[in-house]
């Protein structure tokens, strides 16, 4: 059956991108629980093989979670994604990252903007170290930090926040900027149906090292198929764990040639993708 563009989907599944942080994961998990609207499916895509992360999540009593893992070989974020989203069984599914802690009303705020052939896309607030470590010790909710976002305006910003507005929950902010136009997907914050993954063909394993890959590849891959952007912005938050940064502009160089070899020869399907495909058969 060919959804119409105004239905919702019938299922949602969240895919959490993770390696090694087992501490931030468990408050992610905590946070997913207690969502005022429900998963279908919580699914932990692992880019490793760790035996600390396979007990950590055995030993949890979450009936809609499933664990996705592979072979530690370094940085293969896209091929963890594309074996999750295989597994995957709702139609529609948003994805985040494992350093990033969802509002209490982030589910919904993505159910909410769903749409047949666009892309929902969020943003992040980037909390400071000592928020971050507040939070890990269980010391601080996610829940009271957005609860009194306002009136910790300058605490946040003495802590070193960053993207501070994008922590606000309004939906009536949501709409003065969802026509804003968006120049690119941001990885850790964005939902779609799977159908149209599928016809980009999921995510390109080609990227090697992160940055482009999981997101601004996916995002010319999209357009140019016809799917448009959708803000989300404001009424599906996360607030970013501070952590020190992960990647080089030289990963970045590297992955900026992949994606433009990629646009010069339009491979709007990735070859090395959900499927793995040959050239000129897309």
């Amino acid at each position: 059956m060919t959804l119409k563009h105004q239905e919702k989907p019938s299922s949602i599944a969240i895919i959490v991108s993770v390696y090694k942080d087992i501490k931030s994961l468990e408050i992610i998990l905590n946070s997913l629980q207690n969502q005022s609207y429900p998963l279908d499916e919580i699914i932990i895509s692992e880019d490793g093989d760790s035996i600390e992360m396979k007990n950590f999540i055995e030993s949890l009593s979450i009936p809609n979670l499933k664990h996705i893992s592979q072979e530690d070989l370094g940085w293969q974020k896209n091929k963890a994604l594309n074996n999750a989203i295989r597994n995957t069984q709702s139609e529609y599914i948003i994805f985040i990252d494992g350093d990033v802690v969802p509002h209490k009303e982030f589910v919904k705020g993505h159910f909410n903007c769903s749409e047949v052939h666009k892309v929902c896309c969020g943003k992040r607030s980037e909390l400071g170290e000592k928020y971050s470590q507040a939070i890990l010790k269980n010391e601080i909710s996610i829940d009271k930090i957005s609860k009194n976002y306002l009136w910790n305006i300058f605490s946040l910003h003495s802590d070193g926040v960053h993207h501070y507005e994008d922590g606000l929950y309004s939906s009536l902010l949501n709409k003065f900027t969802s026509s804003r136009k968006i120049r690119h997907i941001i990885g850790c914050n964005f939902s779609c149906y799977k159908t149209d993954l599928e016809a980009i063909n999921g995510f390109n394993e080609d990227f090697v090292n992160p940055g482009e890959g999981e997101d601004v590849d996916i995002t010319w891959r999209f357009k140019a198929l016809g799917i448009q952007m959708k803000s989300c912005r404001y009424i599906a938050n996360i607030y970013h764990l501070w952590h020190p940064k992960r990647f080089s502009d030289k990963e970045g160089q590297i992955n900026r040639a992949i994606m433009q070899k990629s646009q010069k020869d339009n491979q709007i399907r990735a070859l090395n993708g959900l499927k793995k495909l040959t050239e000129g058969k897309q």
